[in-house]
């Protein structure tokens, strides 16, 4: 997979989404009231080049290839 800065092929950080697990502490309801431990998250999907990806730099949407 590779990210290219449409505006500026030089920036090459970007922003995407990745899914990550995390402990919530919660109400009786199961509202949530605070993170309960943020160092335990667990990876569930990494970047995907079907994701949306912005460049750090500029906030241009990049070019994204498998």
């Amino acid at each position: 997979m590779k990210a290219t800065c449409p505006k500026d092929p030089t920036h090459k950080r970007f922003i995407t989404v990745v899914h990550i697990t995390e402990e919530w502490e919660v109400n009786a309801a199961g509202g949530f009231a605070e993170i309960a431990n943020s160092d335990d998250g667990e990876l569930i999907a990494g970047p995907d080049a079907g994701n949306t990806w912005t460049c750090k730099d500029c906030e241009t949407e990049a070019e994204v290839t498998d």
